[in-house]
């Protein structure tokens, strides 16, 4: 599943291929059930001639501000498996295209989605669409200080916490794994119980976590630009119940945590 890294990943090479100034002159919606708010019509009546200022991201959501009249914000959550790629209309589709938006340069964004999880919206505001979220890992507002009052006297496991985008904003199921063990936290610890270094060292591997993940996807679109790769493992731990902590070498333990497959170092994370 796309997980911040993922979005962000997919934000930076829509910026690369230069979408931001370019006019949507159409759309071809083939799932109707995506499209969440306005209708699918409405949603492509509302696209067209619109010009795209930018492309932003918050948390898991892509948000692209449009420029005149009408909703100012078309915004797009991919879902289980979707991608965001800006192609040549000539070029041919990926056979599991769902929706795509043609451009004033003879590209076309298009949405690929597999599952059909996919989101979009067409809204005058984000706060219409976007839930209640936590500072961004990399926000200065994310601290100790909130992480530690964001948990504070909740008995839940600290893996399913901190899956809560209102606690961790963008952390989803393989980055939260990741998080904990770089922190040395075992993933079914109550929040509550974590002291304060704890909270700190795990706001820090969170980050960490990202930051790696964020440059092997760097390297990646610089390497292998126009066409990056948009789903890579970048986590440094192993998500194989068979295979050793790269760190003491115990075999890896999986489990479920609010029916979330979990993978741990039962002697390193304690």
């Amino acid at each position: 599943m796309p997980e911040l890294p993922e979005v962000e990943n997919t934000r930076r090479n829509l910026v690369r291929a230069g979408l931001p100034g370019c006019t949507i002159t159409g759309a071809n919606i083939t799932w109707a059930n995506t499209v969440k708010k306005i209708s699918p019509p409405e949603l492509a009546a509302g696209l067209k001639d619109r010009t795209i200022q930018d492309v932003q991201r918050r948390g898991k959501f892509l948000i692209l501000p449009l420029s005149g009249s009408g909703p100012a914000n078309f915004i797009v959550h991919l879902g289980m498996t979707g991608r965001l790629l800006v192609q040549s209309q000539s070029q041919a589709p990926d056979p599991l295209t769902r929706h795509s938006f043609p451009l004033d340069d003879g590209r076309e964004i298009r949405f690929v989605d597999g599952r059909k999880f996919g989101k979009l919206w067409l809204v005058d505001s984000p706060g219409e669409v976007l839930p209640v979220m936590s500072p961004e890992p990399f926000d200065d507002e994310f601290t100790v200080e909130t992480l530690a009052e964001s948990l504070a006297g909740k008995k839940a496991p600290i893996k399913a916490l901190i899956l809560e985008q209102g606690i961790a904003c963008g952390l989803g199921n393989l980055y939260a794994d990741e998080s904990l063990f770089l922190a040395g936290i075992h993933p079914e610890r109550p929040g509550s119980d974590l002291s304060v270094d704890e909270v700190a060292h795990l706001r820090q591997s969170m980050i960490d976590a990202l930051t790696a993940a964020y440059g092997v996807y760097d390297r990646a679109r610089d390497q292998d630009w126009p066409n990056p790769p948009t789903a890579m493992m970048t986590w440094s731990h192993p998500r194989d119940a068979a295979a050793p902590c790269p760190n003491c070498g115990t075999t890896m333990t999986n489990i479920r945590v609010r029916a979330r497959g979990t993978y741990f170092c039962a002697k390193c994370q304690v």
